[in-house]
């Protein structure tokens, strides 16, 4: 079924007042600054921060480590090693680095935001809410954060305050493509599927190359017995990802519906190869109506 999309967006870190000769630092100075001055929390700090944008978590928590046991109160450093924690799903020591960050700075609605998505990558929904709230509360404009709030109240099955919370991200930032997205998830779960179509062709709208977009909408077709709009979708959403698993299991449900048995099998074959879960009766079902010639 549909997947909820939360939106990512760690807190961007600056660089230190260590100086480069003017210029930005590279990882060749900052190694060379490292080796001249192995107590310069400056350096294994911005030297910290190339390794994240690299993508080398493991040694970019490794220098921010060190930046800490030099300068034990740098919350920069908390709040980098914090982001690469989560980006490594440890969410555990994010969450204690986040909490040193609250504690050693002044408030920042980014970082109860980040800290509050780590808790819902916990599945912790109550907490990641009280955080996402206080993040509102000291940004009343924090898209992001009521976006958020919206999936985890989802979660808790409290739709009523989720589509208020997306509705709010979408007054907010009303070109969000993901933000229509997860609120369509939501009017399907209510059985609104007018306006579930409506937000997942605003998404499309937004996002043409929205895959999942398509495949959401397909199924809601089908729950409205549109097989032609529905096949559609799952062929768009194929076309886009051919990798779209889910969209060929769906497609396949059409085909079935519409008797085109042989079509129907393929999907089911193709979806099964890229690792989607089909249904066995579903496949015993396509393979009798085809040998029967679907009497």
């Amino acid at each position: 079924m549909e997947k909820l999309e939360f939106i990512f967006c760690f807190l961007l870190l600056t660089s230190s007042v260590y100086a480069y000769d003017n210029h930005a630092p590279t990882m060749e100075d900052l190694n060379r600054a490292v080796a001249v001055n192995p107590n310069s929390a400056d350096a294994y700090y911005d030297r910290g921060i190339l390794w994240e944008k690299q993508g080398n978590l493991p040694k970019a928590i490794s220098d921010f480590t060190q930046t800490i046991k030099i300068n034990p109160q740098d919350e920069g450093a908390y709040l980098g090693r914090a982001n690469a924690y989560a980006r490594q799903n440890n969410f555990t020591q994010a969450i204690a680095d986040y909490n040193k960050v609250i504690e050693l700075g002044p408030q920042d609605a980014g970082v109860y935001y980040n800290r509050g998505l780590a808790y819902a990558g916990q599945g912790n929904d109550l907490q990641a809410v009280s955080d996402f709230t206080q993040a509102i509360k000291i940004n009343p404009e924090y898209a992001e954060s009521y976006h958020n709030r919206g999936l985890c109240w989802d979660r808790q099955g409290n739709w009523a305050q989720a589509i208020a919370d997306l509705n709010r991200s979408i007054e907010l930032t009303p070109t969000n493509a993901v933000a229509y997205y997860n609120r369509g998830i939501v009017y399907d779960k209510k059985g609104k599927f007018i306006d579930a179509i409506n937000d997942f062709s605003k998404a499309i709208q937004l996002n043409p190359d929205y895959a999942q977009a398509y495949t959401d909408r397909g199924q809601v077709y089908v729950q409205q017995d549109d097989l032609a709009q529905a096949r559609f979708d799952f062929t768009k959403a194929i076309e886009i990802d051919p990798k779209a698993a889910q969209a060929y299991n769906n497609r396949a449900i059409v085909y079935y519906q519409l008797k085109e048995y042989k079509k129907a099998l393929e999907d089911l074959y193709k979806a099964a190869g890229l690792g989607y879960a089909v249904d066995p009766g579903l496949m015993s079902m396509v393979k009798k109506a085809l040998d029967t010639g679907g009497l």
